[in-house]
């Protein structure tokens, strides 16, 4: 996918240098039109935007199509989202609402937007009403660290859509929603990061309503990072909280802040960021995992740098630990491959006892015991090496495959170390989480 965008945006600047017109740019990347009973969609939209318009994709987010499908209204009908630049304006991004009535497809809503780019679009319950909102990160940049969060509210007009902003936009670096008193209703927890002479960073708990944000409480986060990556939260009978993930200054490192909800002082508190030091240092590492369920046991566990084992540079070892009873105590151990996109899940029992070898022309992991015995190694293959000839492959076992590759293994027999097919196939796991 990388090489065809790449292949795209060469032909777009072709194009745009042999002097071709606005319009003329955007047809060689506009998506797939709708099709069948919504084929009118893009008919609609060119006819709201007279002078013309580029479609504008969310860059991430569960969201990242030009034609957005989804009930804003809770008709059991979809409507659609799009973002898009005028050619009247090319250096604003808008966002539209469009719905069918009458079998026909017309913009019901509009809304002027706060950037060049749009980072992610997010719907969430974040008041009473039966309705969610809407949440946006907009960029001024296509390589900004820091975004425009807009929240709008999304009510019925005569029967009809119309979407109103909620507050003013703030500048943040990345958001979740959370619903910390299980209410149904969720508040937004905000990171943000300043830097300059004197760089700050911390984490707000906001309160919505129609009249706008209002802050319930915050805490101070190390100011030595980027930028937050990566948020997830958890709700569980061990109380709320959430993991963000943020690249360190240096580039090379990163660490989590860990979020947590305290009954005892009804504020959100950072249980291992350090006022007097300015730093968090217990969850640093070298690894560029972010936090996940690696192990699938609903829990969430923080990639931490397993203790010292042998290994070659393509492999790092992963030592996987959940907050659990106001401490970090270890999960599970990993070998963690980011070339190839995948991590193996290693037995504790057998972490201390294993040497690990790679092959990097042949993308081949290869593990053996203390004494050298052959255990299993792990292959990525792409697809189409495979079907030239499958029967090369006919005595290694299919662990999984995805995006043109397919994972191989083998296994050994002269070990002490008992790994089977079945243990492999559980074993494995994408680098970036399920």
């Amino acid at each position: 996918m990388k090489h065809i965008r790449a292949i795209l945006l060469l032909l777009v600047v072709a194009v745009l240098l042999g002097g071709c017109s606005f319009g003329s740019a955007q047809e060689l990347i506009d998506p797939i039109s709708p099709t069948g009973t919504n084929a009118d969609i893009k008919d609609a939209l060119e006819s709201f935007c007279r002078d013309g318009y580029a479609l504008k994709t969310p860059l991430t987010g569960d969201f990242n199509t030009s034609y957005i499908f989804y009930d804003l209204d809770l008709d059991n009908e979809n409507e659609v989202i799009v973002f898009y630049q005028s050619a009247s304006d090319p250096d604003r991004t808008d966002m539209a609402v469009m719905d069918r009535s009458g079998g026909s497809w017309s913009v019901v809503s509009s809304v002027e937007g706060e950037g060049k780019d749009v980072y992610s679009i997010e719907f969430c319950r974040l008041d009473k009403d039966d309705y969610q909102e809407i949440i946006v990160l907009w960029d001024t940049s296509v390589n900004s660290s820091t975004h425009m969060l807009t929240a709008y509210d999304v009510k019925l007009d005569n029967a009809s859509i119309a979407l109103s902003k909620i507050g003013k936009s703030m500048t943040v670096s990345n958001y979740i929603p959370v619903d910390i008193d299980n209410t149904g209703v969720n508040e937004l927890l905000i990171f943000t990061v300043s830097g300059g002479l004197f760089p700050s960073a911390k984490a707000t708990l906001y309160t919505v309503d129609k009249n706008g944000f209002s802050a319930r409480s915050s805490t101070k986060l190390d100011a030595h990072i980027k930028g937050y990556t990566h948020i997830i939260s958890e709700n569980t009978d061990q109380g709320f909280c959430v993991f963000a993930d943020a690249v360190q200054a240096n580039k090379t490192q990163m660490l989590t802040e860990l979020i947590i909800w305290s009954d005892y002082y009804g504020e959100i508190v950072a249980p291992y960021y350090s006022y007097s030091s300015g730093t968090t240092t217990r969850t640093a590492r070298n690894s560029k995992l972010c936090s996940m369920d690696v192990d699938g046991d609903g829990y969430i566990e923080i990639p931490l740098d397993a203790p010292d084992i042998t290994l070659p540079e393509q492999v790092e070892a992963v030592d996987w630990k959940q907050y659990r009873s106001s401490v970090l105590k270890h999960a599970c151990y990993t070998l963690a491959v980011q070339r190839d996109g995948y991590q193996l899940l290693i037995p504790n029992k057998y972490f201390d006892k294993i040497s690990v070898s790679y092959d990097e022309a042949d993308s081949k992991l290869t593990v053996s015991d203390s004494k050298n015995n052959f255990v299993f190694s792990v292959m990525r293959l792409s697809r189409s090496s495979y079907d030239e000839d499958p029967a090369l492959y006919k005595d290694s076992i299919e662990l999984k495959s995805d995006l043109g590759y397919i994972y191989l293994a083998e296994l050994g027999n002269d070990s002490d170390i008992k790994i089977t097919a079945q243990d492999l196939k559980s074993m494995i796991k994408s680098y970036e989480g399920e």
